[in-house]
């Protein structure tokens, strides 16, 4: 067959097939509702969207939404059942993404979404409105629309996500992240919108048939991806109705289940753990309760033991609420015995079951059977639920403590580190789990004894601990298990004798005598002088053990640590050994004698010579301690600096000189110029008016400072506790404590340039001045609240400022002669060189 022929032939067949509908436009559409030519004729307009729709099945045009939102508006406003295939058409198609032709089109037409969706709220249940007008035949549509809308583009973002965890960003934010704070298109519309009531009116509705409640659950949990909109379904109760459905299940292996703890999850990841206080509710507790205990005797599947972790979590929240943790320990009213067992028994008895059972039994037996497997699962539930039990009991409630105490929860514990246990419950888990179940059990052993302490020592706790201290050659295990001793040593004195007659000290003067620092490395040692700080704090007994022990020469070696005053890393750990020296040392006679011959005064002049600001008052203080000993002075008086040559008392000088350049002071020629405050002259009371803006302002900055130091608190806490020390110290004026040592050892034992003996002048009167300040500020503050003192009282005030003024002028008189008679020795001095040189040229 020839060419033309076949042409010749499609032509006819084209001129033989039904002519095509023309295409409708929206404006078309839009006219049938307003032309009173088809405005009554409904089936006409039906038609006419379902047609328009298949027009659009790859999705609506952004720039036809105006004219879309008036004919869903109309189309619903009718409420007549033969429109409601044109509306389910309108969202079948709008699930599909909206198309933009033009760039313009994302500013000009997005933000009209929000009313697009706005359009569907007479169709989703709410109390407020009749039942006839909500026509709950299209809330199923408009619901999966709803779904797809909030769904849209979110899985792109998690496969976006699982690409950056593999390449390990971390200077940036995760696409996750980004989804969280900003959302997505559609979920700032869904948020702009008044839908969320009626989304979760509709599930409550709905609660019980799971064709509704599968796809708003879905809808819900696309939505929290989003802060501003999870907030917004958290401040109308969502989590609460949430549980409720959970409760509703038959079956805790529901899909509906899993689901709704993904939306509880994703809703404390985006608004926080104060989102579920609406859970302190008797009713959702014993809900909770129910739940629990029907997956512990029914769960035996993965997937259970994974649900039973994450109702472990969401107890541990609660717990740490006070007034749901009061439904954690009532009773149960009920006439059952076995119901009368309240919330936090039944955690307990899972928590202990398996140990209790095999106590004194190193093997399994046909007769005995443990609960819990060894499964990664199994060790997560151990420790998730005795993090839970430690929450609770750090709450301080006395019901829960007396419930703790008469439960085998310590002794279940202790069980996993007491070295002479020989148990199948702890022999049973694999090297791996036994080193992490055992530092849990540190962990939660050190937070515990300080609401525990008597029982903790009746159950031979502190044996436990100090053998396993002993025996354990695991740093994380030593670190855990100081940090324990550490709370137990600020207890009474009695606890801490308890302590040491475990033999406690032996162990720490090891770790500190240990100079490798593989084996005990600094923050291990920093634990070992907190502790023994405390062990002696207020205690005789134990600082004469630390004598005994041969450990003041230990103290001097530390303090000879040359990085001990000027790396940063040291920084915390000379704190430590600071406090230590005033606990241990200080204070005691005999320990003093034997720190002064180990040379420990000098030794601690050198640290203070070179360390940095934070320490200075902690060392000041201690050098103050110690120049009560009379025994003590000779040796201040004979040190010289190795570095500089500078005695004692100039090295004091040098930081009161430093103390006064930090509060403003001036000197001129040596000489102190402000004549009324010669200590504080920026703290003028006179000045307060003036700076009263500035003074706000520098306060309302402080806040704000403290706020995000607070909120990076978490980041680093070393630095940070570095940072607030330091705070701290800077808030000490040191000015007092100089004045407190050269009062007790003399302000002329040491030889003084002429600058340094004029500075001795200002310091020797310091109390007076500091008196005469005082003075002064309490007559400011007198006049300035128009109060007037009797005649007596003002006469003594006035004489008390006068007498300082003249010691001020004393001082500055004296201050001058020092300096008159210094330019008269260098006039002498180059006088005489002048004259040798002259001598000198005329012998030549």
């Amino acid at each position: 067959m020839s060419t033309h022929m076949k042409l010749g032939l499609s032509r006819s067949l084209k001129d033989t097939s039904p002519p095509q509908k023309e295409s409708l436009s929206i404006q078309q559409v839009l006219e049938m509702f307003h032309s009173p030519y088809t405005e009554q004729l409904t089936d006409r307009k039906s038609e006419a969207i379902v047609r328009f729709c298949r027009q659009r099945s790859g999705g609506f045009l952004l720039e036809e939404i105006q004219e879309l939102i008036e004919i869903l508006r109309l189309s619903i406003a009718e409420n007549n059942a033969l429109m409601q295939p044109a509306i389910q058409k309108i969202c079948e198609t709008a699930s599909v993404p909206f198309i933009k032709l033009r760039t313009s089109d994302q500013l000009k037409f997005v933000p009209k979404l929000s009313e697009f969706l706005d359009t569907l709220k007479p169709v989703l249940y709410s109390p407020q409105q009749e039942s006839g007008s909500q026509q709950p035949e299209l809330r199923m549509p408009v619901i999966k629309f709803l779904k797809c809308f909030a769904e849209e583009g979110i899985s792109e973002i998690m496969k976006e996500e699982a690409s950056f965890e593999q390449q390990k960003k971390q200077t940036e934010l995760s696409p996750l992240q980004h989804l969280l704070k900003n959302g997505t298109r559609n979920l700032r519309a869904l948020n702009q919108s008044n839908l969320i009531e009626n989304i979760i009116f509709t599930m409550q509705h709905y609660s019980k048939q799971y064709e509704y409640l599968l796809p708003l659950l879905e809808l819900i949990s696309s939505c929290i991806l989003y802060r501003d909109l999870a907030a917004k379904f958290s401040n109308f109760g969502i989590l609460k109705d949430i549980v409720y459905v959970i409760f509703e299940c038959e079956d805790f292996r529901s899909y509906i289940v899993k689901s709704c703890f993904e939306i509880i999850w994703n809703t404390i990841e985006a608004v926080g753990v104060a989102s579920i206080k609406l859970f302190a509710v008797e009713d959702i507790i014993s809900g909770l309760k129910k739940l629990f205990e029907n997956i512990m005797k029914q769960g035996y599947k993965l997937e259970d033991k994974c649900l039973r972790n994450e109702i472990l979590i969401l107890l541990n929240y609660l717990m740490r609420d006070e007034k749901a943790l009061q439904y954690f320990v009532d009773k149960p009213q009920a006439h059952t015995i076995q119901s009368q067992t309240n919330f936090l028994e039944v955690l307990l008895f899972y928590a202990t079951i398996d140990e209790v059972t095999f106590y004194n039994e190193p093997i399994r037996t046909n007769q005995l059977k443990a609960f819990f497997g060894t499964t990664s699962e199994d060790l997560e539930f151990k420790k998730l639920i005795w993090s839970g039990i430690l929450t609770a009991v750090q709450s301080g409630n006395q019901a829960v403590l007396e419930a703790v105490k008469e439960s085998p929860f310590i002794i279940t514990l202790l069980l996993y580190i007491d070295p002479l246990a020989n148990s199948y419950a702890v022999n049973r888990w694999s090297p791996p789990q036994k080193k992490e179940i055992q530092l849990h059990c540190l962990g939660i052993l050190g937070n515990a004894i300080v609401y525990l302490k008597d029982d903790f020592y009746e159950k031979n706790g502190l044996f436990c601990l100090t053998k396993f201290l002993t025996n354990t050659q695991e740093l994380d295990h030593k670190e855990r298990c100081l940090k324990a001793f550490n709370n137990a040593s600020e207890f009474e004195q009695n606890y801490k004798i308890k302590i040491c007659d475990e033999g406690v000290m032996d162990n720490l003067i090891e770790f500190l005598q240990n100079e490798n620092d593989n084996d005990n490395p600094l923050k291990i040692k920093e634990l070992c002088f907190s502790i023994i700080s405390n062990l002696c704090k207020e205690c005789n007994k134990n600082k004469k053990l630390f004598r005994q022990k041969g450990a003041v020469e230990l103290m001097v070696n530390a303090l000879k640590n040359p990085n001990l005053g000027t790396s940063a890393r040291y920084a915390l750990y000379a704190v430590s050994v600071l406090d230590c020296l005033w606990n241990t040392i200080l204070g005691n006679r005999k320990s003093e004698a034997i720190f002064l011959d180990s040379e420990g005064l000098y030794v601690l002049l050198e640290f203070l010579e070179t360390c940095d600001d934070m320490h200075k008052k902690l060392t000041l203080s201690c050098l103050s301690y110690l120049m009560e000993n009379p025994k003590a002075i000779p040796y201040f008086c004979d040190w010289n600096s190795p570095k500089t040559m500078i005695n004692s008392t100039q090295l004091l000088v040098k930081i009161y000189v430093g103390e006064d350049q930090r509060y403003g002071v001036k000197y001129s020629d040596g000489i102190v110029t402000n004549k009324l405050r010669p200590l504080n002259p920026q703290n003028d009371p006179s000045l307060r008016i003036s700076n009263q803006h500035g003074d706000q302002k520098s306060k309302h900055m402080k806040s704000l400072r403290t706020q995000q130091e607070d909120l990076e608190s978490d980041v680093g806490s070393e630095a940070y506790l570095v940072r607030r020390i330091t705070e701290k110290s800077a808030e000490y004026d040191l000015r007092a404590i100089v004045f407190a040592i050269l009062y007790r050892t003399g302000f002329d034992k040491n030889e003084l340039l002429p600058n340094e003996k004029q500075m001795v002048e200002v310091i020797q009167l310091y109390p007076h001045f500091k008196i005469g300040e005082i003075w002064r500020e309490i007559k400011y503050d007198l006049e300035q609240d128009k109060i007037k003192p009797t005649s007596d009282d003002y006469h003594w005030l006035m004489t008390s400022i006068e007498e300082s003024e003249e010691l001020v002028m004393n001082c500055m008189n004296t201050q001058g002669l020092i300096a008159r008679e210094f330019r008269k020795v260098q006039e002498e001095e180059l006088t005489k060189f002048y004259d040798i040189i002259r001598s000198n040229k005329l012998t030549k």
